[in-house]
């Protein structure tokens, strides 16, 4: 099963230093949105940059995934 990493960014980099094994490239990227939802919640403030960068085994971008703040 291929691995990826899932790194917050926002103007600096949370980098994710374990991963995730995911069925394949969707499913990684099902994974972030789960991930952007959770972030959303911990830090509710707007901030326009701020996503999950899915990586490949090698650390590669394949997706970016948009967090966007808890409604009011």
């Amino acid at each position: 099963m291929p691995h990826y990493f899932f790194d917050i960014k926002d103007g600096r980099r949370l980098v994710d230093p374990s991963g995730l094994d995911c069925e394949n490239d969707a499913a990684a990227v099902e994974r972030a949105r789960v991930i952007a939802i959770g972030v959303s919640l911990d830090r509710p403030a707007v901030d326009p940059k701020r996503h999950i960068a899915v990586l490949n085994a090698d650390r590669a971008e394949i997706c970016k995934v948009p967090v966007y703040s808890r409604p009011a």
